[in-house]
């Protein structure tokens, strides 16, 4: 007979998957004019129309110091770069050039890294998305090794690092340190490595700008209040969200200051398999949470924090 904790976890699943089905087919119905949908015509839709403006992104690597006013369109690729590619070519034909941030697992594949070498001559930057302070357990002398050998191995490709982007894994238990950030916090690394800012650290003040910072973390668009220090601070009740990319674009103007940051392998060709691939992922993320209660799958999932990159 189940314990009445093996009940709970039960109902609070099916009461969850259920409304997560529900959700998924509604935004299928619903189409684009009202929820956030990641097809990949929305994005080009979304970058004619900041061409229209006189808008044209640029990548962080070429801003210059206090610049006044700017679009950076940046891109955290974890997975499947071939819908990277896709989106950079959309980019390249409206006029934009992005900041592709790779994890370095990636290269390892031949093909992943010749798309790679032509986004890059299309005018795109390409550097590290890094992760090393999870992967090293918030050990500082491991996390120096893995990110000194995986940034030789962007350069061997052709790919010369300037700004990096840490990635955040969702299902890590840390214990002594914060995030990834804390590596690019670290003196002794920013002292190493004085001509290399992550953009989530130390990027805004190397180069004294002010800007507003955008995500799609949590499949919608949202101004993030705090993109700094939310990692230390939960400020995510201050994030303002937008119901699509038509709401986005009002906020973005000539003469200011923007990054706008997006996950590649969430946008799909259609807005049914986008649907479908939403419904599987939120069904998971719901599993997921409800699992990470239990203590001993808490430490087996954060173990294995890696796959859900893959998602």
């Amino acid at each position: 007979m189940d314990s009445d904790r093996e009940r709970v976890i039960k109902n609070r699943l099916q009461s969850c998957l259920s409304s997560t089905y529900g959700r998924c087919f509604i935004l299928v119905a619903e189409g684009d004019n009202r929820s956030m949908i990641f097809v990949f015509r929305k994005w080009r839709v979304f970058c004619k129309t900041l061409t229209d403006k006189g808008i044209t992104s640029i990548p962080a690597n070429a801003l210059s110091y206090g610049q006044k006013s700017f679009l950076v369109l940046k891109h955290d690729v974890e997975t499947n770069v071939k819908k990277a590619y896709i989106i950079a070519k959309i980019e390249k034909e409206q006029g934009h050039c992005g900041s592709y941030y790779v994890q370095a697992y990636l290269l390892k594949n031949k093909n992943n890294v010749t798309m790679l070498q032509d986004m890059q001559k299309m005018g795109h930057e390409i550097s590290y998305h890094y992760d090393v302070m999870d992967s090293s357990k918030g050990d500082i002398d491991k996390a120096k090794e893995e990110f000194a050998k995986n940034k030789t191995l962007f350069e061997e490709n052709g790919f010369k690092i300037t700004t990096v982007c840490q990635h955040g894994n969702p299902l890590v238990e840390r214990v002594g340190y914060t995030s990834n950030r804390d590596f690019f916090r670290n003196d002794s690394v920013r002292k190493q490595y004085p001509d290399i800012a992550d953009i989530m650290v130390n990027f805004k003040g190397s180069k004294d700008l002010d800007y507003s910072y955008y995500s799609d973390a949590g499949r919608v668009f949202k101004l993030i209040f705090d993109p700094l220090f939310n990692d230390v601070v939960n400020s995510d009740d201050k994030n303002v969200p937008y119901r699509n990319l038509c709401e986005l674009n009002k906020e973005i103007d000539p003469d200011g200051c923007y990054i706008v940051s997006t996950h590649p392998h969430r946008w799909c060709s259609s807005v049914l398999m986008y649907g479908i691939k939403t419904a599987v992922f939120l069904s998971l993320k719901t599993i997921a949470k409800a699992l990470y209660k239990i203590p001993f799958l808490k430490k087996f999932m954060s173990k294995y924090y890696y796959l859900a990159k893959k998602i």
